[in-house]
């Protein structure tokens, strides 16, 4: 049987439907048994479904440049 660090592990390809069958299976049992393992699950798949639901806010007009002149800089450097 899977452990419960083994299906953390996984989870987030396990509710991306990305594990082959075999794993899916596995996974899919230790939930079955597992009461902490189904409320990680289940608050993961909470957490991306309000993730996808955020809005997305542009930057500062000037963590922008700093960002720019960061890379500007890093980009010298290695030169």
């Amino acid at each position: 049987m899977m452990t419960c660090q083994a299906v953390a592990a996984t989870a987030s390809a396990y509710l991306d439907r990305e594990l082959p069958l075999s794993r899916r299976a596995a996974v899919a049992w230790h939930l079955r048994l597992c009461p902490n393992c189904r409320a990680y699950l289940a608050t993961l798949k909470r957490t991306i479904g309000l993730a996808r639901k955020a809005p997305v806010a542009a930057p500062a007009p000037e963590v922008e440049d700093n960002l720019a002149a960061l890379f500007r800089a890093r980009q010298n450097s290695a030169d």
